[in-house]
């Protein structure tokens, strides 16, 4: 039974105003099957600004699996950003994919980045790519050892890393936000298996985020991680996962670089 999660995430960034961001990913959302998805977005206009979502809205990458994510988030009524993930990724009609979720009103950003004007005036900017697995592993041995297959891994591990570092250079924004499917870090990826790690994630994502002033980052993807974490160079990264967090979770973004976890009922400094 999915519940809403009894944790908040705050982080502090540089403007009066608090920005509230909702977010969620792996919605595994089918087409002929009932899901409880609807029930968590109830009413999440009157507690975020925007919502972003962080890959895998699908479960099989279909066009009417994208037509009733496209429908289901455009309806909620705030902005709404968000990524593809595996999942989306397995049809072979991406096009039409794409298109039957932003004709609703949903932005996906595909390696390239948005600034949203919210209703108080605040600015924010997200960039975001699916990124891709690669692992954690020292940079010295991350390609040698493993052959052809792991070289293939690299080229893409690289090409997205590339794509993430032009989207955030495009940003101009006072808050800057990096939503990603796979985890740059892993420092959330919790109980996931040692020897899964180089499909949930990799450390180039990591440092192309680390090379920026980047207020907060948003993955999903690593089912069983947890849902607070840093890259290595102390950015704020919170896995957005539905089955780690059972709900949408709602961020409060106040001012930069003084960052701080909370719980409901705590106060922050």
């Amino acid at each position: 039974m999915l519940h809403q999660p009894d944790h908040q995430l705050i982080v502090q960034v540089s403007q009066r105003a608090e920005v509230r961001l909702a977010a969620i990913g792996d919605l595994h959302l089918r087409d002929r099957e009932p899901s409880e998805v609807p029930a968590l977005l109830e009413g999440l206009a009157a507690r975020a600004d925007l919502l972003v979502v962080a890959g895998d809205l699908t479960e099989n990458g279909r066009v009417a699996e994208a037509t009733v994510a496209g429908q289901l988030l455009g309806g909620i009524g705030l902005p709404v950003v968000a990524v593809l993930g595996n999942h989306d990724l397995r049809g072979v009609r991406r096009r039409a994919f794409r298109q039957a979720i932003e004709s609703e009103g949903v932005r996906v950003l595909d390696g390239d980045s948005v600034v949203i004007e919210l209703a108080s005036g605040q600015r924010i900017g997200i960039a975001g790519v699916a990124g891709s697995g690669g692992g954690f592993w020292r940079e010295e041995h991350a390609v040698a050892p493993y052959g052809r297959a792991f070289r293939a891994v690299a080229v893409k591990v690289r090409r997205e890393a590339e794509r993430l570092d032009a989207a955030i250079c495009a940003l101009d924004a006072p808050v800057k936000v990096v939503v990603t499917h796979f985890a740059p870090t892993a420092t959330t990826l919790g109980t996931e298996p040692a020897a899964k790690w180089w499909m949930l994630g990799n450390a180039e994502l990591g440092k192309v985020i680390d090379r920026h002033r980047i207020d907060l980052v948003v993955h999903g993807h690593a089912h069983l991680g947890s849902p607070h974490g840093r890259t290595a160079g102390g950015t704020p990264v919170h896995n957005a996962a539905l089955p780690v967090n059972g709900g949408v979770v709602v961020i409060r973004l106040h001012s930069r670089w003084d960052t701080a976890w909370s719980t409901p009922g705590e106060s922050v400094a």
